[in-house]
Formats: C-alpha cells, sequence, structure tokens
C-alpha cells in the first residue's frame, strides 16, 4: 500500500507542477487538457491563471494529506482532520471519474475529440486510481 501511496503522491505532485506552468504561461500539454466543444476545435472554457493555480494548489494539498496519511511525510495536521480530507478527495476523484455526462468521464457523450482520447486512456483511468487509492488508504488507516 505505501508503494502506491507514494506513487500516487508524485503523480498528484507532477501535476501541480504541470498547472503552475501553464499557470505562468506554459504551452506544452495545454491543447489536450481542456475539453472542446461538439464539432468544434472551442474549449468549453478558457482558465485564467488564479484558477490554474487554484487546481495547483488543490492537486498539492491532496498530494500532501496522502502522504501524511500513509506516513510517509510527518503530519502537521489532525489526524481525524487528514482522514476526513482524505476520503473527500476519494469522492472528488471518482465523481470525476463519472465525469458530467457530456465532456468528461466514463459517461460522456462527446468522444471524438482529442480531449476524449485522452480522457478515455489517461484521464479517467488516473482519476479512477487516485479515488481508489485515497479510499484504501483511508479504510487502511483506520
Amino acid at each position: 500500500m505505501m508503494l502506491w501511496i507514494a506513487i500516487s503522491g508524485f503523480i498528484l505532485l507532477l501535476l501541480s507542477a504541470i498547472h503552475v506552468y501553464w499557470a505562468f504561461g506554459g504551452k506544452w500539454g495545454a491543447s489536450a487538457a481542456l475539453p472542446k466543444k461538439a464539432g468544434s476545435q472551442q474549449t468549453l472554457f478558457v482558465p485564467g491563471a488564479a484558477g490554474t493555480i487554484i487546481v495547483a494548489c488543490l492537486l498539492f494539498s491532496a498530494a500532501m494529506l496522502l502522504l501524511m496519511l500513509g506516513k510517509l511525510l510527518p503530519a502537521f495536521l489532525d489526524a481525524a482532520f487528514i482522514k476526513w480530507s482524505c476520503w473527500a478527495c476519494a469522492a472528488a476523484f471518482m465523481l470525476r471519474t463519472i465525469g458530467d455526462f457530456n465532456y468528461v468521464g466514463v459517461f460522456r457523450k462527446v468522444r471524438n475529440t482529442r480531449f476524449a482520447r485522452f480522457d478515455l486512456y489517461l484521464f479517467t483511468p488516473l482519476c479512477l486510481l487516485l479515488s481508489a487509492v485515497f479510499y484504501a488508504a483511508t479504510a487502511w488507516a483506520v
């Protein structure tokens, strides 16, 4: 279990760093990271720097919580807060896995865009894995 926690924590830290890169103007990977409208090359939304930094902070926080729960980092927060926060992370990643029933997630309808292919093979499976790791780590830490 510790290996899965370490790998997942590293992935979350890497994703956080990528979001910081995007927030400061980076372009690598950005074209595949945003859903496009059906039959169009127009993205559903254009994230601003502040929103992207907020996502980076949330990903970083999730990594820290998971690593503290797994005792790979010293816990500087209350154990109950860490545990409940990790339950929330498991739920959030599961909701992302399920998706919006249109553009993202397992039940998306739009399937013929570059984002949809990345979502099918990378984003949604990764969210399912992260949800499972958060769930298992939280149940294991009982």
